[in-house]
């Protein structure tokens, strides 16, 4: 494993409002949108649940018009995130969606949201809307991403380290919702 196949990044949650404010404030800071796709992510396990049993995620996504399947796993759940990350575009996700099947690997839960893309460098900051909130992703060197967090205004200790999943789960959980396996803008039981 090297560096490149390591994920580090730092998440905070900002509100639907503040959405295209944030936006003028990292294009202040000198970074450029990319891209804004429509992202559904799909997490697969087999009938041992080795992904459950180890602690990683096999994950098959269709973002705007490309499929990508990863591999992750934390290494840290505290501080900042950092994650095992293998990932490969593939060329088409219906058929390795199949793939995933013949091999007992099945769907466990999905997301939809959508992703805009800013990038500065080697930085790249994220902005995710999830049909139950908006959250902003900082990926890159430590030290960077850390002075990034700092020059829009984040506190380091709000930092998230759940993924979204567990996030929605935990609110759902909160509130007394039975959490849906899948977080879907037109079923969302989440307001």
């Amino acid at each position: 494993m090297n560096k490149k196949d390591i994920e580090i990044e730092l998440k905070f949650e900002i509100n639907k409002s503040e959405i295209e404010s944030f936006s003028s404030r990292l294009k202040d800071i000198g970074f450029a949108l990319s891209k804004r796709v429509y992202e559904l992510n799909v997490m697969y396990d087999n009938p041992s649940q080795i992904m459950q049993t180890t602690d990683g995620r096999i994950r098959l996504r269709k973002s705007g018009g490309d499929a990508i399947l990863t591999y992750k796993k934390p290494l840290s759940r505290k501080g900042i995130k950092k994650e095992i990350e293998y990932e490969t575009k593939v060329s088409n996700f219906d058929i390795m969606e199949k793939i995933l099947k013949m091999m007992e690997f099945t769907k466990t839960t999905s997301y939809e949201r959508y992703r805009s893309y800013f990038h500065k460098n080697d930085i790249e900051v994220m902005i995710d809307e999830f049909p139950y909130g908006v959250f902003v992703e900082i990926e890159g060197n430590e030290r960077v991403i850390i002075g990034v967090s700092n020059d829009l205004g984040f506190n380091i200790k709000d930092n998230l380290t759940d993924s979204c999943d567990t996030i929605y789960t935990k609110r759902c959980i909160e509130k007394g919702i039975e959490p849906s396996k899948h977080i879907l803008f037109n079923k969302c039981n989440l307001p």
